[in-house]
């Protein structure tokens, strides 16, 4: 196939791990007491799926930026993400490893909503 429609699916599948990892923290601040924190997550991984919906349909258009370099973008998001859920996981700052986890993704956001020409 098409090197640049690979790449393309490689950063969906990319944006399918931080969606899986999104829903994990969800549960885990649910677990640990912080609702509302747990609601701002769910909210993330909701526009996250949407912008993955999007962006699923348009494989073949033409993107503003290079799939492989926002796939390395998306991995140093996804190791982020994922070190926040273990602080959270072993109960450390969990409030604070939360407002961070939702703030890269909202820069997460920002990047893939600008990918569409």
């Amino acid at each position: 196939m098409n090197p640049e429609i690979e790449a393309k699916l490689d950063l969906l599948d990319r944006m399918n791990a931080t969606l899986g990892k999104l829903t994990n923290a969800q549960i885990r601040l649910q677990l640990a007491g912080e609702t509302e924190l747990a609601t701002q997550m769910d909210g993330k991984r909701k526009l996250l799926l949407a912008q993955i919906d999007r962006l699923r349909g348009q494989v073949l258009d033409n993107w503003s930026h290079s799939a492989e370099a926002l796939d390395e973008k998306l991995q140093a998001a996804n190791r982020t993400v994922q070190t926040r859920i273990r602080a959270i996981r072993n109960r450390v700052n969990v409030a604070e490893n939360a407002i961070k986890i939702i703030a890269q993704i909202d820069r997460t956001l920002t990047f893939l909503k600008a990918l569409v020409t």
